[in-house]
């Protein structure tokens, strides 16, 4: 029996420069850090076929080929593994939660299938792999910082040159700081919207190839500036900055939105917010809210009648972890 466990992650600055529409002409550089919620997958054996469980569902297929799943199949034909095995699979959120858990889910079941098959790979290897398992073998148009913050673990710089070679510096003083303004003044509010990313990656990925107007240009360029004012405490500034990144993003691409989500971003700053953003590609999932200390029981409220939740986390260091 094989298990491997990802962190899911809060992007943090320069989310959506990870895609390949975007680094294959200006290059990434973006800040992410993992949280204390993870994906675990189990491998162990069955006596025949692929058994596969997750979220309360059960699938038996009698072949690799056939298992309807496209990321487990993807990762199963790249191992050589046709049936006889069992993947069991637990998650502390939702599919759709914009914390990258599609990605952290790959990392962790390339993980699990390379030590099941007698070779185990490390976390650089994994991340390349979950990379381009999901990307190229699934069409998902996905970009890269799932899958290296969750091989990674804690808070890092992720640069992706043009041709599409990644490096990661990891920056604990970030990991530190975030830690300390989580649930305090950095809020997590869990949205009743659940979705596929893919609709606003594609979306995304469409305006980036039109080079439509400067938005990833000028979410790229607030990587320093955001790293200043979290390692320095600054909620007033991180707020200013949330703010501008949201506006950005959502004149880029308004699939990252939609009228409950522009409604709710008014309320939050009509309750005290300083600024906020939808984690991850948009559409659902999580807002990160930047508020006062003394205003964060009043912003987290604000919202609750309509489903809106306080989600409690802290940073974590771990990357991946195969036992």
């Amino acid at each position: 029996m094989i298990t491997s466990t990802a962190p899911l992650r809060l992007s943090l600055a320069g989310g959506g420069t990870d895609l390949p529409e975007h680094y294959e002409e200006s290059g990434c550089r973006l800040l992410a850090v993992t949280l204390d919620l993870t994906v675990t997958v189990t491998v162990g054996g069955a006596p025949s076929g692929v058994r596969f469980s997750a979220f309360g569902a059960e699938e038996h297929a009698p072949h690799t080929d056939t298992v309807a799943n496209p990321l487990v199949r993807a990762a199963l034909r790249h191992f050589g593994i046709t049936g006889g095995v069992r993947i069991d699979v637990a998650s502390d959120v939702l599919p759709g939660s914009g914390l990258g858990g599609s990605g952290a889910f790959l990392v962790a079941l390339a993980s699990a299938l390379a030590a099941r098959t007698g070779r185990p790979i490390g976390a650089d290897e994994a991340a390349r792999l979950a990379f381009r398992l999901e990307r190229e073998e699934c069409g998902c148009p996905v970009g890269q910082q799932d899958h290296w913050t969750a091989a990674r673990g804690g808070a890092i710089e992720l640069r992706i040159d043009r041709d599409g070679t990644a490096t990661t510096t990891p920056l604990p003083e970030l990991c530190k700081a975030v830690d300390t303004l989580l649930d305090r003044e950095l809020l997590l509010l869990r949205t009743p919207i659940t979705r596929a990313a893919g609709r606003p990656l594609a979306a995304q990925t469409k305006a980036l190839k039109s080079r439509r107007g400067p938005g990833m240009g000028t979410i790229q360029n607030m990587v320093d500036a955001f790293h200043s004012a979290l390692t320095s405490g600054d909620i007033g500034r991180v707020g200013t900055l949330l703010d501008q990144h949201w506006r950005a993003k959502r004149q880029f691409n308004r699939a990252v939105t939609n009228p409950r989500i522009d409604r709710w971003y008014e309320t939050l700053l009509t309750h005290g917010a300083l600024g906020a953003k939808v984690v991850g590609a948009g559409g659902g999932g999580h807002l990160l809210v930047a508020v006062p200390a003394e205003h964060a029981d009043r912003v987290s409220g604000a919202l609750a009648s309509e489903g809106l939740r306080r989600i409690a986390v802290r940073t974590s260091e771990d990357g991946v972890r195969t036992t």
